[in-house]
């Protein structure tokens, strides 16, 4: 070793010979030899020992800061006495420290009063350990916190802080708050003489007399705004922080705020009970916000339960009696999320039977957090089990499982769930709204998902749930697989079949045709129309019967079957039939009302709008309405200004669908009665040219008019001109 001249360094122990030969140099416990660089030095004090060992350099030990106790000074030990200093502890070095006040003996205020006598302190008594612990945890300890004061790191001595200097200025403020003020608009009765004449002159009122100042007497009014809005300013101040500092902030404001009252009248004290349990349920919501957000320890995550639990709470409090926040690592709620658990129970060998049951409050921030990760697929899977107390706001968290499916790309698993019966309650798709539905459509279609976002109300901490199939802001479903046009026709008839109201908006038809006649859907959510060849008259009829069966067979069993030979030859052409014949059983079920957005979705294919004619024909009561309420819209002004922006073609279109009332036989129009005499005293072909392009029709057809029908057009051809 000294051939390669490796430096030794020694540590004294009490225990061992070589310790002597150092301590006469410091009696300090802690010693600390130090080498130096210079070789010169070095030589001179190399003293050899033995044949492996050589000393080169020995320095006087450094001592260490150390308690009291430990100091090489004596000590003498009690379990709790404070009349004195015991024999030396008054006594201290340089390095000693006070056990108590965790800082220099020698800056220690109370280091040898009677009474204190923190000379005394030392950790093996019971005692003096409890006073060090409350004197570190500072107003922690006084919240009754009850952590550990070795845990006591920047950020608990940060919240320990904020906390002393909020519930000092919290205090003024309640203070001043109690102490009431006059309301000005308050006149109270006096039983003086000069007041007891109503009659009496203002003066007197004004002045009074000596009895006046002994039976007045003040209405005093409280306003808790000031207090409430400098206990959200805190809150405000808390959220800065990072989320240790910040849970103990909230938990620990709670305790200070929770119990104001406020004496006088009963309105003002309702109001500051309501006000308390808003503030509570806005600062619990943040809590329970971070606690699912940050992965947190499980013995912090017990001691900030046992400070919940020992919370006041008003009466009128609704928040559970637990913070009851699972670790995302809980073996149930682990399989949930993986799939590998599908009914959120478990029977663990030994144990009792384990629900997968949650706050609703902590559902809401576990769903805000996997929302924020895009983790959609372990969203829906969560919701669909986890179980809370019955309320509306879980239950339209669940409404969106379908939705969640959806932006994973599992639209087959969206639609099965939308449309499952589920336990004593009706499907999903019975409670979906025109807009909901026809924003499915859109998705399915479109491969686009409207984004989805939640927050909480700032006011009283409850989960705003905009509904995010409204929302504008859409975006591309990464990597979804396109759905079947035939699968979505089969999703809406179902839907319509189950849902009312779905059932009876014209809008959503006119969506409906507007998606099985076009090629694809735009991300702006709007079908391209398609032209699709006609196929021959008998196909139409047959496929005519074959539609009507399949709906049938829908209505009676709520189950949809679609042959593959329905397709075949022409699917998009039978698809197309079969939406429309279920538009006829819509108008044969009641009103339908507009008619003309029906009209324009067969737009590029004259053929079907032929074909939904011909079908509702066995119907002529109901063709007869279709066309009062079709001529209505066409002189209504609303759709005026609609109609200066139509093509030629969609012109062509509304004359098209008037010329097979007058082409088919059956059909009486009658020039002398409603709507026939209408048409004709309201017939403009400069500012309608839809009317132009009907009389040409006829013109072109008049040998399939009957003799009424001719009169009918020489009047129109009459008034052309």
């Amino acid at each position: 070793m000294t051939e390669h001249n490796i430096p030794i360094i020694i540590l004294s122990d009490e225990d061992d010979d070589e310790g002597d030969f150092l301590r006469s140099h410091n009696d300090s416990s802690v010693l600390i030899v130090e080498t130096e660089r210079n070789d010169a030095d070095v030589s001179k004090h190399i003293e050899e020992l033995d044949e492996d060992l050589a000393i080169t350099y020995s320095q006087t030990a450094t001592v260490l800061p150390h308690a009291r106790y430990d100091c090489t000074l004596a000590f003498c030990r009690a379990e709790q006495d404070v009349s004195g200093p015991l024999q030396d502890n008054a006594k201290h070095c340089d390095q000693c420290f006070c056990y108590i006040c965790d800082k220099l003996a020698s800056t220690c205020e109370l280091w040898t009063i009677p009474g204190i006598c923190h000379c005394n302190a030392h950790k093996h008594s019971v005692y003096w350990k409890a006073l060090r612990d409350k004197s570190l945890m500072g107003f922690l300890h006084e919240l009754n916190f009850t952590f550990d004061p070795l845990d006591m790191d920047s950020d608990l001595r940060l919240a320990e802080t904020s906390l002393q200097k909020f519930a000092g200025s919290l205090a003024m403020k309640y203070a001043t708050f109690l102490l009431g003020f006059e309301s000005p608009n308050h006149s109270a009765n006096c039983r003086c003489t000069c007041h007891r004449n109503n009659n009496s002159n203002t003066q007197s009122q004004t002045i009074g007399c000596k009895g006046c100042y002994q039976h007045h007497f003040k209405m005093l009014e409280y306003d808790y705004t000031v207090v409430s809005q400098h206990i959200k300013m805190f809150l405000n101040e808390a959220m800065k922080g990072n989320p240790k500092a910040c849970v103990v902030m909230l938990l620990g404001a709670i305790k200070l705020f929770v119990s104001h009252t406020t004496p006088g009248i009963i309105q003002a004290a309702n109001t500051v009970s309501e006000t308390v349990s808003k503030l509570l349920w806005r600062f619990m919501t943040k809590v329970w916000t971070i606690l699912v957000g940050f992965d947190f320890s499980g013995s912090f995550i017990k001691q900030l339960e046992t400070f919940y639990h020992k919370l006041p709470r008003p009466s009128n409090c609704t928040l559970p009696k637990s913070l009851s926040v699972l670790p995302w690592d809980d073996p149930l709620l682990s399989a949930v999320m993986k799939g590998q658990n599908i009914t959120g129970e478990r029977q663990a060998k030994g144990r009792r039977h384990q629900v997968l049951f949650e706050p609703l409050v902590v559902i809401q921030a576990r769903v805000c957090k996997l929302q924020q990760q895009n983790k959609y697929r372990e969203l829906a899977r969560y919701l669909k089990v986890v179980k809370s107390i019955n309320n509306p706001t879980l239950q339209r968290m669940k409404d969106l499982v379908p939705l969640y499916l959806c932006k994973d790309g599992d639209y087959s698993g969206a639609v099965c769930h939308m449309l499952s019966l589920m336990p004593g309650a009706t499907c999903h798709a019975s409670r979906l709204t025109p807009q909901q539905f026809r924003a499915y459509l859109r998705i399915l279609t479109s491969g686009h998902a409207p984004d989805v976002a939640q927050e909480f109300d700032a006011g009283n901490g409850h989960m705003i749930i905009p509904d995010p199939l409204l929302s504008t802001k859409w975006t591309p479903i990464e990597g979804s697989n396109s759905f079947k046009m035939i699968e979505v026709l089969k999703f809406a008839l179902r839907v319509l079949d189950c849902n009312t109201i779905v059932f009876a908006d014209s809008e959503t038809w006119v969506y409906l045709l507007s998606v099985v006649s076009s090629n694809f859907t735009t991300p702006d959510g709007v079908p391209v129309g398609a032209f699709y060849a006609e196929p021959d008259v008998t196909y139409q009829t047959v496929t005519r019967d074959a539609a009507s069966a399949i709906l049938e067979e829908l209505t009676t069993t709520s189950r949809i079957q679609i042959p593959k030979a329905f397709e075949r030859g022409y699917p998009d052409q039978a698809r197309l039939l079969l939406a429309t014949q279920a538009l006829v059983l819509r108008i044969f079920h009641s009103q339908l009302k507009p008619i003309l957005g029906i009209i324009m979705c067969f737009k590029f294919n004259r053929w079907a709008l032929r074909w939904f004619f011909y079908s509702l024909l066995v119907r002529p009561d109901v063709l007869h309405y279709l066309l009062c309420c079709l001529l209505e819209e066409l002189s209504d002004e609303r759709y005026q200004l609609l109609q200066r922006k139509w093509s030629e073609t969609e012109h062509s279109l509304v004359a098209y669908f008037l010329c097979m009332y007058f082409w088919e036989n059956s059909m009486v129009l009658d020039l002398n009665t409603y709507p026939t005499n209408s048409l004709l005293a309201t017939w403009n072909e400069s500012h309608n040219p839809w009317q132009l392009s009907l009389k040409l029709y006829l013109e072109c057809n008049v040998a399939k008019l009957t003799p009424e029908k001719r009169k009918i057009l020489h009047l129109i051809q009459q008034q052309g001109k």
